[in-house]
Parts: structure tokens; sequence; C-alpha cells
């Protein structure tokens, strides 16, 4: 995946677990933070983008 917007739903390539982009930030155009479905966290997680790919 090379591309993502805030709100896009997203698989994680290896692991499989799903989340949401939570935000693209523009400094690290690599990177997405996201926040993973199966996740207590409140805070989304920095992730490759070659790590994502589309969950719809």
């Amino acid at each position: 995946m090379t591309k993502v917007i805030e709100g896009d739903p997203v698989r994680h390539r290896t692991d499989g677990w799903t989340g949401t982009v939570a935000e693209t930030p523009s400094g690290l155009a690599n990177h997405a933070w996201v926040n993973r479905d199966s996740s207590g966290d409140t805070y989304p997680e920095m992730v490759l983008l070659t790590d994502l790919e589309s969950a719809e």
C-alpha cells in the first residue's frame, strides 16, 4: 500500500490484524498512525506503509 488517508480500513500484511488509519504524518511519508481494532490502547501505533494493505 503506497498511499493511505485518514479513516481507511487496513490490514497488517504479516501479522493479520486490522485497523483504521488515524493519521498520515507528512514528515514520515513511509509510515501511518493506525488504531488497531483489537487493541484497547487509546493511542495509535506507527506502522510502515509497506506492512499495510487495504482491508476493504
